[in-house]
């Protein structure tokens, strides 16, 4: 396994569903330290990706499975002055780093929302839903996916990226197709509105609320 493939494993593992096995392991800081690692930095391409996503100043947007707060600091900075990136997590100890990260980078418009597995408790409905590497975790895709849209506003949209065909050992029962997300999310009343394929074996797809 590389070590590229390596840190993209644990940042699953602490991502918005927690393996009790990989968190004993390994505290929050040593995960965050492999999630802002220079070699996953690049592999995910964030300033592209960010920039891809077309946001505006004053937008809402939750970074949905936010680990370290890798994506949402550049989310934050897209929609400064007056809008707010959410850290959505289900793990306490990631949304302290998020937080940290956010003071030292001066930014006053990060939000970190504890989730529960099933609900991501946002206060808000936002413009975009952002998930990165952590839908896979999800054990009822569908499901969560169907309850998504009281959170989203009316012509607000979902960003999915995701393992495409090399995915890492274990991950068998957990794999899906972006034709799958295409049916769940047609069920959840999303149609797809944009696909790139710049990043190395990830999907990147948009899809806009109907």
């Amino acid at each position: 396994m590389t070590s590229i493939r390596s840190s993209r494993v644990a940042a699953l593992i602490l991502g918005l569903v927690v393996s009790g096995a990989g968190a004993q392991q390994r505290t929050a800081e040593e995960y965050a330290r492999i999630l802002e690692g220079a070699e996953r930095v690049a592999k995910l391409q964030v300033p592209r990706v960010v920039e891809t996503l077309g946001l505006k100043p004053g937008g809402l947007v939750a970074d949905l499975g936010s680990g370290s707060g890798l994506f949402t600091r550049p989310i934050a900075r897209a929609v400064a002055p007056n809008g707010i990136a959410y850290a959505v997590d289900i793990d306490e100890a990631l949304l302290t780093i998020v937080e940290r990260s956010a003071r030292e980078a001066g930014l006053g418009n990060v939000r970190t929302v504890l989730a529960a597995p099933d609900d991501p408790k946002l206060p808000q409905p936002v413009d975009l839903v952002f998930i990165c590497d952590a839908l896979h975790h999800f054990g009822d895709k569908p499901a969560y996916l169907k309850m998504l849209p009281r959170y989203v506003t009316p012509g607000g949209r979902i960003a999915v990226i995701d393992f495409e065909e090399d995915w890492p050992a274990g991950h068998d029962r957990m794999r899906y197709t972006p034709a799958d997300l295409d049916t769940w999310m047609k069920a959840a009343g999303f149609t797809r509105v944009g696909s790139y394929d710049f990043l190395e074996n990830s999907f990147f797809v948009l899809y806009r609320r109907q």
